[in-house]
C-alpha cells in the first residue's frame, strides 16, 4: 500500500475502534437493564411451575407422552458483533433439530434464522425483534401458537433452545416444556376442569418462553461486553502498526526525495 492507501486506512481502523467503544458503553448499560429483569423472569416460571404442577392429577394430553413430533423455539440475536454467540446458540439448536425428522421451529432472533437456513433447516414461524426488548407479551403470542397446535395433536413436544449466563460464563440448554413431567411435579388438587389445566399450561409456557428470551438478552449483551474490549484492543494494535508502517513509508520518500536532490546536485555541479 502507498501512503495515502495506509493512511486511509488507519483513519477508517479509528472510525471502527470509536464504534466498539461505544457499543461496550452501551452494551454494559443494557446488560445491566437486562439483569434487573432476571429474578421477576425467574418467579413468573415457578410460580406457573408450580401451580400447573399441582393440576398433574388431572387427565390432560398436556401431561401424556405421545410421539415424536416435536416443536423447537430457538432464541438467537437480531445482531452479530457479540462474540461466538449466536454461533455457539446455532450449533446447540442444529443439534437438536437433527434428533427429530417431524419437527415445527419457532426462531426468535434474525441471526438464528440465516445460519439455520444456511443448512437448509427453514423457520415455520419467525418472530424477529423479540430478542432485543423482550416482553411478556411476545411470549404470550409463541405459547398461544404451541398450544394450539399441540391441543390439535399436530405436536406431542416442544423444546426450547437458549442462552443462559451461569458464572463467568454462558450456556446453551435444550429444555422441554411439553408434556409436563408428572414426576418433577408435586399433585395438590385431585382433578380439575379442562379449561383450568388449559389456561395453566398457557401461563406455564408462556413464562417459561419469557424467562428464556430474558435470559437469552442477558446473555448476548454479556457476550458483546466481552467482545468490544478485545475487538478494541486489536484495532488499537492494528493502528499502532499501520502508523509504524506509514512512518517507515513517509521516512522512506523522504530518503528518496533527498537521494535525488543530492543527484541532481552532484550532476550540476559537474556540468560547472
Amino acid at each position: 500500500m502507498n501512503n495515502r492507501e495506509i493512511k486511509r486506512r488507519i483513519e477508517s481502523v479509528k472510525e471502527t475502534v470509536k464504534i466498539t467503544r461505544a457499543m461496550f458503553a452501551i452494551s454494559m448499560a443494557k446488560l445491566t437493564r437486562a439483569r434487573i429483569g432476571i429474578p421477576a423472569a425467574d418467579r413468573f416460571y415457578e410460580c406457573s411451575r408450580r401451580i400447573l404442577g399441582g393440576l398433574s392429577y388431572t387427565a390432560s394430553p398436556f401431561f401424556e407422552e405421545r410421539g415424536k413430533r416435536a416443536a423447537f423455539i430457538v432464541i438467537g440475536g437480531d445482531k452479530g458483533l457479540c462474540g461466538d454467540y449466536n454461533q455457539r446458540l446455532f450449533e446447540r439448536a442444529y443439534q437438536a433439530l437433527r434428533t427429530r425428522e417431524e419437527r415445527y421451529l419457532f426462531i426468535v432472533g434474525g441471526a438464528a434464522r440465516e445460519r439455520l437456513s444456511k443448512v437448509g433447516i427453514e423457520a415455520d414461524v419467525e418472530f424477529l425483534h423479540s430478542a432485543e426488548s423482550p416482553s411478556p407479551e411476545a411470549s404470550f403470542s409463541i405459547a398461544a401458537d404451541l398450544i394450539n397446535l399441540y391441543r390439535e395433536e399436530m405436536l406431542d413436544e416442544v423444546f426450547i433452545v437458549y442462552s443462559r449466563v451461569e458464572g463467568d460464563h454462558s450456556v446453551v440448554p435444550v429444555e422441554r416444556l411439553l408434556p409436563f413431567d408428572r414426576e418433577e411435579a408435586t399433585p395438590f388438587y385431585e382433578e380439575m376442569t379442562e379449561s383450568t389445566v388449559d389456561r395453566a399450561v398457557y401461563e406455564y409456557v408462556a413464562a417459561a418462553i419469557f424467562r428464556a428470551l430474558v435470559s437469552s438478552s442477558v446473555a448476548e449483551h454479556f457476550a458483546r461486553v466481552l467482545a468490544m474490549p478485545e475487538a478494541t484492543e486489536n484495532g488499537e494494535k492494528m493502528i499502532s502498526e499501520l502508523t509504524s508502517e506509514y512512518n517507515k513509508a513517509r521516512q522512506e520518500s523522504i530518503t528518496r526525495a533527498l537521494a535525488d536532490v543530492g543527484s541532481l546536485e552532484n550532476r550540476y555541479d559537474k556540468r560547472v
